[in-house]
């Protein structure tokens, strides 16, 4: 019988002298009355694998930076297995991916979800209560009374909002608070837009639910549908299905009580919209809402939607090349985010405004008259009212373009009471920043006038060199117009510059059709 007792790494893996990658250890000859030099490639790999999945998550990552055969023994899907079934016993199901034992271990290992309280001396970072049976955390809404948890594999949770004083003052989360599975099979869910948990009464839920067939067929088919509950109690008061050639992604709420608009994201990237009225939807009584086409989908037809973001008044839609679109539907707000009401026009509230920015767009958030963009690089550009000094300027001036402010960007979500963040790492989600461009980075010394000018200032004319390096390398002409429209993308052109080139672009490569296959010549 062999026993094994945890101990820190360096006590674990004192019998390893040698790896393949690393050679025998310097010196060893010369140590007397220490042994033969032990190889731990001499112990199975089932029981070496076996001792290694008992350490900490951390810890097996740490010993897989050492050397390459414990890279590869730390990477193995027998470890991640045994590490997934210690941290969440009770999962079955894994998710999609190449990797799903260490992605699911990865999830567990790092959901959590935290809140500060606003008011008061003290700042205390504290833990929510969360369900253990999540299979991470994806998404989260604070309502009036409950916190909504949607995870890597559709199921929504809510448990009750349960926040109480402790005995030194803080604010915390109460420990014996409760959680339910209000729904499976979820994409995205929406609450009223407005920060105020009050205004909170209804969770709109996109899901995917299975649909008998119609009269004279066999079978069910998977439909789209948004179902609507009470989140006070988790009922369920009204649903809508779609046809099942229609399939959605994410939804977002705009408009009043009385004249609820929901925008619905197509998996193409397009946009539809229905509106309801909300004040009726408790009432037992059926009734036909009609889907339309959004105005940004219809006058743009072929912009591709990645993303969008809404308040009461408000949308912003977020392109795949990383253009943003503004829906502004009140001339106060617009007032507000622009310093101006020139373009502003009252009889076309949905006629969408491009915004002119430096680079690709990743991640927005929207406030009441004020709104936050994440670009490809990581920096964060604020733009609106800062009478409260919510862009993070370090002044209390208004912004009417996006101005760059020196913070990082996590996803949060904050009401009039809390602050709250949310973690879980996914390792299939692929690192979505890349390095600024030297000569972008801000503080780069400028040449003196003595020193001459340069030939190359900042390096433009050696990156366009690249870019063209890179075009001529392509074997065909789809290659080299997919690799030029990446590099439109990359370029520090406005929003409208980009959109032009990009339709240009698609023009000639649709006059191309398939002429001009083949290496180019050096001519060329």
């Amino acid at each position: 019988m062999v026993l094994f007792q945890r101990k820190p790494i360096a006590s674990q893996i004192q019998v390893k002298r040698s790896c393949p990658s690393c050679g025998p250890e310097p010196g060893g000859e010369e140590k007397k009355g220490r042994g033969n030099p032990i190889s731990v490639q001499l112990f199975p790999p089932e029981l070496v694998e076996h001792i290694i999945s008992f350490l900490p998550v951390r810890d097996v990552v740490a010993l897989g930076q050492t050397c390459h055969y414990f890279r590869e023994v730390c990477d193995t899907e027998g470890v991640w297995r045994r590490i997934c079934r210690r941290l969440s016993p009770r999962l079955r199901e894994q998710g999609s991916g190449v990797r799903p034992w260490k992605r699911a271990a990865i999830l567990n290992y790092t959901k959590g979800l935290y809140f500060q309280a606003f008011g008061g001396r003290r700042r205390c970072l504290s833990k929510s209560v969360a369900p253990l049976l999540a299979h991470g955390y994806r998404r989260f809404l604070p309502t009036k009374d409950h916190v909504f948890i949607l995870d890597y594999v559709g199921t929504l949770f809510f448990f009750k909002n349960a926040l109480v004083s402790s005995t030194l003052g803080q604010i915390q989360w109460k420990r014996a608070c409760r959680y339910v599975v209000l729904c499976r099979g979820a994409k995205d869910f929406a609450s009223d837009p407005r920060c105020d948990t009050v205004y909170r009464k209804y969770l709109y839920v996109l899901a995917t639910r299975e649909q008998l067939g119609v009269a004279g067929a066999t079978g069910s088919r998977a439909c789209d549908c948004v179902e609507v509950y009470l989140q006070s109690s988790g009922q369920r008061v009204f649903k809508m299905t779609f046809h099942h050639s229609m399939s959605f992604k994410q939804i977002v709420l705009v408009g009043q009580e009385t004249q609820r608009a929901l925008l619905l994201l197509t998996e193409e990237g397009k946009i539809y919209s229905l509106v309801v009225n909300e004040t009726q939807l408790d009432q037992p009584r059926s009734y036909t809402v009609q889907l339309a086409l959004r105005k940004v989908s219809h006058c743009l037809p072929h912009l591709r939607v990645a993303c969008m973001a809404s308040n009461q008044s408000s949308t912003v839609y977020i392109t795949d090349q990383g253009g943003v679109y503004f829906e502004v539907h009140t001339p106060g707000v617009y007032r507000d985010l622009f310093g101006t009401l020139q373009a502003f026009d009252p009889l076309d509230q949905q006629m969408p405004l491009a915004l002119s920015l430096p680079a690709k767009i990743l991640f927005c958030a929207l406030g009441y008259n004020h709104l936050g963009l994440v670009d490809e690089f990581g920096r964060i550009f604020m733009q609106g009212n800062n009478r409260y000094g919510q862009l993070g300027t370090g002044d209390k001036m208004d912004r009417g373009e996006p101005t760059q402010v020196p913070l990082c960007a996590c996803s949060l979500c904050s009401t009039r009471e809390c602050l709250y963040m949310l973690s879980s790492h996914d390792i299939e989600h692929h690192p979505a920043y890349r390095d600024l461009p030297a000569s972008r980075v801000v503080g780069n010394p400028e040449p003196s006038p003595g020193a001459g000018a340069p030939q190359d200032p900042g390096g433009t004319a050696q990156a366009c060199e690249e870019y063209l390096s890179q075009i001529h390398s392509c074997p065909t002409l789809q290659d080299r117009m997919e690799k030029m429209k990446e590099i439109v993308g990359w370029m520090p052109l406005m929003a409208a510059q980009k959109d032009f080139f990009w339709e240009a672009l698609d023009m000639l490569q649709t006059a191309a059709g398939g002429v001009g296959e083949g290496p180019p010549t050096p001519d060329s």
